[in-house]
Parts: structure tokens; sequence; C-alpha cells
């Protein structure tokens, strides 16, 4: 039996000013049996420790871990609340205000659910409109508008958390490569190349928003 129970147990029946023959008598067991579960040689069953927090006025997790409900639920907030905290650091220590953040989710909201309709929609209008240098322009090159809701969606959550990574650079600059290249085709104009160029601002980019998040985490850790 685990050793720090025995000891419990004792503890518990001298702080009640029960001897072991007195506390046998109420659980209906022998003094021996009282005995062994005190010297770590037996344990007692379901019952009897049922009965044992009975006799004490305690719940099973305090007779048996030694921990209050109240204190283990203490504990466990506090641990959920530290590793929110941790998180806070990260996404929520250098959001704007909160009215300005709920807008911002808001928005986010709104753009996510009807953005790509909206999108659907502009792609048609500019597809039937659009007929560039004799040619449908619009139907060829247009459909990077559909690629608008997912940037500017990613948009809203990097400025909502103030965290540029969360925005997403590589659709951004894929839209307007196939854009600028097909409409250049059009036009008889090879903006193919040298623009697949635009293709390295995705690397960069991405390092220098990670060096500022980087930047920003130090500075909270020391304050």
């Amino acid at each position: 039996m685990n050793i720090d129970l025995a000891n419990r147990l004792a503890a518990l029946r001298k702080e009640h000013n029960l001897s072991q023959e007195e506390l046998a008598e109420k659980l209906g067991v022998s003094r021996q049996a009282i005995s062994k579960w005190e010297c770590g040689e037996s344990s007692p069953d379901t019952d009897n420790l049922i009965a044992l927090a009975e006799v004490y006025g305690i719940t099973l997790d305090e007779l048996v871990k030694g921990v209050p409900p109240q204190a283990t639920e203490t504990v466990r907030a506090e641990f959920v609340m530290s590793d929110e905290d941790e998180d806070d650091v990260d996404d929520d220590a250098d959001v704007a205000p909160g009215e300005k953040r709920s807008r911002m989710s808001l928005l986010q909201k709104i753009v996510g659910s009807v953005g790509f309709l909206v999108a659907v929609i502009a792609y048609l209008i500019v597809g039937f409109l659009w007929k560039g240098n004799g040619g449908a322009l619009g139907w060829a090159s247009m459909w990077v508008l559909l690629l608008l809701p997912g940037i500017v969606t990613t948009l809203i959550a990097a400025i909502e958390a103030r965290k540029p990574s969360h925005f997403q650079i590589s659709l951004f600059v894929i839209a307007i490569y196939c854009a600028m290249g097909i409409i250049g085709n059009d036009y008889g104009v090879n903006l193919w190349h040298p623009y697949w160029a635009l293709f390295f601002l995705i690397p960069i980019y991405h390092g220098f928003a990670g060096s500022i998040e980087a930047y920003r985490r130090a500075r909270k850790s020391k304050e």
C-alpha cells in the first residue's frame, strides 16, 4: 500500500482522537486490520475507504490523495490560466483594445462568410465586361479575384493580432504574379520573366515577420 496513505490514515485517526479499537468498532473491522492499514501492510477496500471518509467527514479524494477538491480545482485553474497567459504573450498581449478587436473579428467573419460569393460575382462581371485586347481578358486573368477573400481574411487576422506572420503573403504574390503574366500576354508583353522574382518576397516577408514577433516576445519576457 502507498506509505503516504498509511501515514494519512494514522494521522487522521489521531486527529479525531480515536484509538485503533474505537475506529475498528465504527467500521466493523478488527483492530489488527486498522494496524495493518496504518503500517502499510495492507490496503482498505473500497467500502472501507468510503466508511473512513464518512467517519472523518472528508471526501475520498481528500482521504486517498490528501488534497481537498477545491485545492485540486485551484491548481488546475492556475495551470490552465498560466497556459493561457503564455499564449497571451503571443496572441493577445499586443492586440488592439477590446472594442477595436471585436470589430476586427466581426469584419473577419463577414469577409470569411460572404467574401467568396462577392468574389465570384465580381469575377463574372469582370469576365463579361473586360474583353481586353480583342479577347476575353477578364475571364483569363481575373480568376485571381477568387483568392481575395483568403488574402483579406488573413490580412485582418494579422492586423487584429498584430502578428505579420498571420498574413498569407504567398496568396498575395501568386495573385499578383498570375494577373500580371496573363494581362501582359494579352497585350504582347512578357511579364512572366523576370517578375517570377516576386516569389522571393515570400521568404523575405516571413523572415521579417518572424523577427518582429521574436523581438516582441523577448521584450515582453523582460517586462
